[in-house]
């Protein structure tokens, strides 16, 4: 007697779980209507892009494949595929800024491409500033 008791009460809480009076069906349904109608919601918070000096960028994305020396990876397959004197990006002085802005975005082989979200469009300019710039300081007696 037990069993079927508590077999009845719980047929009945679900039933009752699953009804919904009209009006309360009524007032979803308007709620439904207004938020597709309505605007679409602003964002609460503003994310601020960062302008990070090309150094910085440099070391943070680029130096642990690109810097000299036979430990990282870029640098050695470039000695391998352009000639030691193209190994180093930072001694490059045949890179223009648009050819590296648009290596970093599309990437290259095994260089994967940059994001906006990872390096934005200002970040990049100082960037591509920083290799150019560097490379035309490079004087060849600084690696001897």
């Amino acid at each position: 007697m037990n069993k079927s008791l508590i077999f009845g009460l719980s047929c009945l809480a679900l039933s009752a779980c699953d009804q919904a009076t009209d009006s309360s069906k009524t007032e979803s349904i308007n709620q439904a209507a207004k938020l597709e109608t309505s605007a679409p919601a602003q964002p609460t918070t503003t994310v601020e892009s960062s302008n990070r000096a090309g150094r910085v960028i440099f070391e943070l994305h680029c130096a642990g494949c690109h810097d000299p020396g036979p430990a990282h990876a870029a640098t050695k397959q470039l000695a391998l595929v352009r000639g030691e004197d193209k190994a180093v990006i930072m001694q490059r002085k045949d890179l223009t800024a648009d050819y590296i802005k648009y290596i970093v975005r599309d990437g290259l082989l095994e260089m994967p491409p940059f994001r906006p979200t990872d390096i934005n469009n200002a970040e990049l300019d100082n960037l591509a500033t920083y290799i150019v710039e560097g490379a035309k300081a490079h004087t060849p007696e600084e690696t001897k």
